[in-house]
């Protein structure tokens, strides 16, 4: 019988079909794959028994996981098939499984061998540069190698899920909660971005700590591909690697043309609303008939400028004062020249460290449900910063929890967006919403769009990053 099968991929790279390509020829069977904007067709003959056995056991073998397959679907075929020759370009993805069989086999000719090229997927072969420079030693934004897969559930706290991406052939790296007691003494954190060996100096690094019995090593990935996993949704935050679907040059505005193409991609014809939500750039967007445009932003964050606003109120001015008598390093704050809101609000909750990824960790350590309400309020002139600010500080000098705080903060982004979206819709009456930028790799604003604004099916791309 003539089997075709229709795998919804959500990647243009061509690597996963020459996977099967190459299978194909290996096992002899009669086949052919093909691929389009949204699928790969692999056509088999299952007639020819013997040779559909071996394609099987070479499949169960050698195939490897893709992060960007969503679904397969077989169906019968009636029609003759034509042998294809299908050839794909060479990526930077990890060594498949033949490679590491060729790299790990002491029976094998290339036995440890640096210089192993995969061409294994239909493609000429191209050798991968691996800069990264690994250690024993942790420095503050490292990225954790995992060396042996069979302890990263004593290390780490992860869903089944999460190990099936960070497995991938792409070899993302995803954020997850440190479990070990000695690790997170290590690091000081609670929360770390791992990565599983993803070229073949990572897999000989690797190779060469197991056998010293060491579980990890870190490094400083040169070539970030971020990955975040929120209940069933796997969404690309970072590609830096080019494995995610290639922007179309539909708008020369980098945040625009990004909203444009993944409006493409989720066949929203007509009108969309996009929120785009990013460390450099809070804004919202529309594409309508009458063109693509920003609708409202937050505008540029001064310290210095929201300051001399708040002593020139009187109830603020007063809570500076609070606040001032409560902080020996008040000076210090007051000093502060930053256009960077989270790190200003790091210090005022007083993290150790000033940064988004420092008030974004924090705020994940919180496990219950419901924060306070921060304010986040929008006036003629744009966002409102100054009670931004005062609602934290409030907070602060009422005894909030720092990990409660923070939760409560990235609960008020979700809910300030939702509301900025709800506004837009009313006035444009459009009802497709997308869903952009790198805020959304903390789980506590992207499970916040998700419950609260489920009835109006935010869309979160799954084939282009969200941010560039």
């Amino acid at each position: 019988m003539m089997i075709k099968q229709l795998i919804k991929y959500n990647s243009d790279g061509s690597y996963f079909a020459g996977f099967l390509q190459s299978l194909i020829d290996e096992s002899g069977i009669s086949g052919s794959v093909s691929q389009d904007e949204h699928y790969i067709t692999l056509k088999l003959d299952g007639s020819q028994q013997k040779e559909a056995e071996v394609f099987d056991g070479l499949c169960a073998k050698y195939l490897p996981h893709s992060l960007f397959v969503e679904a397969i679907e077989s169906k019968p075929l009636e029609f003759a098939i034509t042998p294809s020759t299908f050839r794909s370009q060479s990526y930077e993805i990890a060594p498949c499984p033949k490679c590491l069989e060729l790299l790990t086999n002491p029976a094998s000719e290339l036995y440890l061998d640096d210089n192993v090229v995969c061409d294994h997927y239909s493609n000429d072969g191209v050798s991968i540069t691996d800069t990264a420079t690994y250690t024993p030693h942790y420095t503050d934004q490292n990225t954790l190698l995992l060396v042996d897969s069979s302890k990263i559930n004593e290390l780490f706290y992860i869903t089944q899920k999460e190990q099936e991406v960070l497995f991938s052939i792409e070899k993302p790296t995803i954020k997850v909660t440190i479990k070990d007691e000695t690790l997170k003494e290590l690091t000081g954190k609670n929360f770390i971005n791992i990565k599983a060996p993803f070229s073949i100096k990572s897999s000989l690094v690797a190779l060469n700590a197991k056998e010293s019995e060491i579980g990890y090593v870190f490094f400083d990935d040169p070539q970030p591909f971020r990955v975040v996993v929120v209940q069933e949704n796997v969404t690309i935050i970072e590609d830096k690697k080019g494995l995610s679907r290639s922007l179309q040059p539909l708008d020369q505005d980098e945040i625009l043309n990004r909203f444009l193409n993944i409006k493409h991609e989720a066949v929203f014809s007509k009108s969309a609303i996009g929120a785009y939500l990013s460390t450099n750039e809070i804004s919202f967007l529309i594409a309508n008939e009458l063109g693509t445009k920003k609708v409202l932003s937050l505008g540029a964050f001064d310290l210095q400028t929201s300051l001399k606003k708040m002593k020139a109120d009187e109830k603020r001015s007063k809570l500076l004062e609070n606040f001032a008598s409560k902080r020996k390093d008040f000076a210090e704050f007051e000093a502060m020249d930053s256009q960077d809101i989270f790190a200003v609000v790091c210090k005022i909750l007083e993290l150790k460290e000033q940064s988004y990824e420092a008030l974004s960790d924090k705020a994940l350590e919180f496990r219950g449900n419901g924060g306070l309400k921060i304010d986040m309020f929008f006036d003629d002139k744009g966002f409102d910063y100054e009670s931004f600010l005062g609602s934290v500080i409030s907070f602060y000098l009422a005894g909030a929890e720092t990990h409660y705080l923070a939760y409560s903060i990235y609960e008020a982004f979700g809910d300030m967006t939702i509301s900025s979206l709800t506004q837009i819709q009313k006035k444009f009456h459009i009802d497709n919403f997308i869903m952009m930028g790198d805020m959304f790799a903390n789980n506590v604003l992207y499970s916040r769009i998700l419950s609260k604004f489920q009835m109006q099916k935010p869309y979160f791309s799954k084939a282009i990053a969200l941010d560039k």
